[in-house]
């Protein structure tokens, strides 16, 4: 496993670009030094919850296999949301997709990139489908040239082996009726919620959509409705690279992730193409921790990069 004890430094150059709110700020984080000849594309990643920029080891791992690859001319940017590191809890997709298509924007208008792939990690991943429902975010959600999920699970499931379905399914509720009395954005009493969510504050609205079944959130789980599969996945109209991990700790041992990955690749329609580098990281843990298992990811990246019209 990789030592996470060390201590380490990394260049970066910070992207400053205009916020929503006029006369603010947000920023970004390109991996590595300005250059006089900047890469011609982008790959931005996305983390989950509790994650945000330089929060996830193997990102810094796939930034150096790329540098390094003759002739692929990306670089790879994590962008800070509102809902980065404990910010989640107050956030939605719908909240991260606005943001996302900003710096999207701010890529494709002031950087001049040519090809923008977004990459998720975890919730992250949510937060890549998400974007791609283009009838809903006509206009918030400039154009990306493919999507990469690593290590897409259930969120709601993952609450699941911590405390059981019946505890969830209390909270979902719990936070359903707050939302059905216009409590929404409301946080919701810690008691109510640490042991499932630990201690970060979270609104009635981020509870209901992690934890319900139906919740906005809810993209990944083993039981989903098939008409509910065909919504997420039959709507793609990009490249797609799936990458789960090997030994994720956050999914039940009963559910067959190489199986789900099948399901949800047979519920795509051209012009999407789930890449046959799909496929499960050997020895991986959620989090990708394994040095091993980073050089198995990011050369599977590399290789789904380099294979882009």
């Amino acid at each position: 496993m990789a030592n996470t004890n060390t201590s380490t430094t990394f260049p970066v150059t910070v992207h400053e670009y205009p916020s929503a709110q006029p006369g603010r700020f947000v920023h970004a984080y390109e991996h590595g030094v300005s250059s006089t000849t900047p890469a011609t594309n982008a790959l931005v990643f996305i983390g989950g919850l509790g994650d945000g920029p330089h929060g996830v080891p193997y990102v810094r791992t796939i930034a150096r296999t790329i540098a390094h690859e003759a002739g692929l001319d990306f670089s790879v940017f994590e962008v800070r949301l509102s809902s980065s590191f404990s910010g989640w809890g107050y956030g939605s997709l719908a909240q991260d997709v606005k943001e996302i298509g900003r710096f999207v924007g701010y890529l494709r208008a002031t950087m001049g990139k040519k090809k923008v792939v977004l990459m998720g990690h975890s919730t992250g991943c949510q937060d890549c489908l998400e974007y791609l429902d283009t009838g809903k975010y006509v206009a918030a959600a400039p154009g990306v040239d493919g999507v990469i999920l690593q290590g897409p699970v259930s969120d709601r499931e993952a609450m699941g082996l911590g405390v059981g379905a019946e505890e969830v399914e209390r909270c979902a509720g719990f936070a359903r009726a707050m939302v059905l009395e216009g409590r929404g954005e409301e946080i919701v009493p810690r008691g109510m919620v640490e042991d499932v969510l630990g201690d970060t504050p979270v609104s009635a609205y981020r509870l209901w959509s992690l934890a319900a079944v139906g919740g906005d959130d809810d993209y990944f789980s083993s039981d989903l409705p098939d008409d509910r599969v065909t919504a997420i996945w039959g709507r793609l109209r990009q490249p797609v690279l799936i990458v789960p991990s090997a030994n994720d700790e956050f999914v039940p041992k009963e559910v067959d992730v190489d199986a789900l990955v099948r399901k949800w690749m047979s519920y795509c329609r051209p012009p999407a193409v789930v890449s046959e580098l799909s496929g499960l990281i050997p020895g991986a843990n959620h989090r990708v921790d394994d040095a091993t298992s980073q050089g198995w990811l990011a050369e599977r990246v590399v290789r789904f990069l380099a294979g882009l019209d």
